[in-house]
């Protein structure tokens, strides 16, 4: 009995939420914001409004309103992650909305719609793939893009392969493991987090899907989208090969 209570399985994102940045959100970001600026002048994009889905903890859709001074909407299903959002972007006119991106619904059509750090991959199926991309697609203004980053199943790992990444820091330490199940393309990831505040560690479990290069075009152009570009995530070389992340810019045509 002893044994039952050494950890404390938790809702996903409800105690990582408030560690995210420090752990591994504030890196992630900092790449993300770099590869975008590089895509946006590369693709010769402009755009007068924007939306981030799956906004996470707020920090790219701050940084898309403070270098752009446009209007920004900042949409993620997770509550959690919201309140801490609200913090990050305190101060500026960024709209919060929690909303399920299978059936968004944005104040206004937008020019821009941002999706990272696996956003799409959080669609366990692909018809709730497809429906999500229909609907960033029914928001956007006419000759809009859509930005995102997806795992793909050339991943690399296997069922007997444990992927484990271990971010520290004062006052906490998250470690992520990752098993892939090939059969199902489902990721099933642990996130262990421990505090000097709590007496034992903390749990969460977290799936996703991966998804091929072909399902995602598929449901981009279902959709009405024209592809202009897939990208390698860590170098941002053009690919035509399966990348285990990959980043895709698509556009609505006029």
């Amino acid at each position: 009995m002893r044994g039952a209570f050494a950890v404390e399985i938790a809702v996903p994102y409800s105690s990582l939420a408030v560690n995210y940045d420090a752990a591994m959100g504030l890196p992630f970001f900092l790449r993300t914001r770099d590869f975008f600026e590089r895509l946006v002048r590369r693709y010769g994009i402009h755009f007068r409004s924007a939306a981030d889905v799956g906004c996470g903890t707020g920090l790219f859709a701050r940084h898309l309103i403070e270098t752009r001074d446009i209007p920004v909407v900042a949409v993620d299903l997770s509550a959690p992650m919201l309140q801490v959002a609200a913090r990050n972007c305190y101060g500026t006119n960024v709209v919060l909305l929690h909303q399920d991106l299978r059936s968004l619904r944005l104040p206004h059509p937008v020019d821009l719609v941002t999706a990272n750090f696996d956003t799409l991959n959080h669609l366990l199926r692909r018809d709730e793939l497809r429906s999500a991309v229909r609907k960033v697609f029914e928001n956007l203004n006419p000759g809009g893009h859509f930005i995102f980053d997806v795992v793909t199943n050339c991943l690399g790992i296997g069922p007997t392969l444990r992927y484990v990444r271990r971010f520290g820091r004062r006052r906490a330490q998250v470690t992520q493991a990752v098993r892939l199940d090939p059969l199902r393309n489902l990721l099933s990831i642990e996130v262990s987090i421990k505090s000097p505040a709590t007496m034992r560690p903390t749990i969460e479990r977290h799936v996703e899907r991966v998804y091929s290069p072909s399902e995602v075009g598929e449901a981009l152009f279902a959709a009405g989208f024209t592809i202009r570009g897939i990208h390698d995530a860590s170098t941002l070389a053009p690919t035509r090969d399966c990348s285990p992340r990959m980043v895709v810019v698509a556009r609505k045509n006029k």
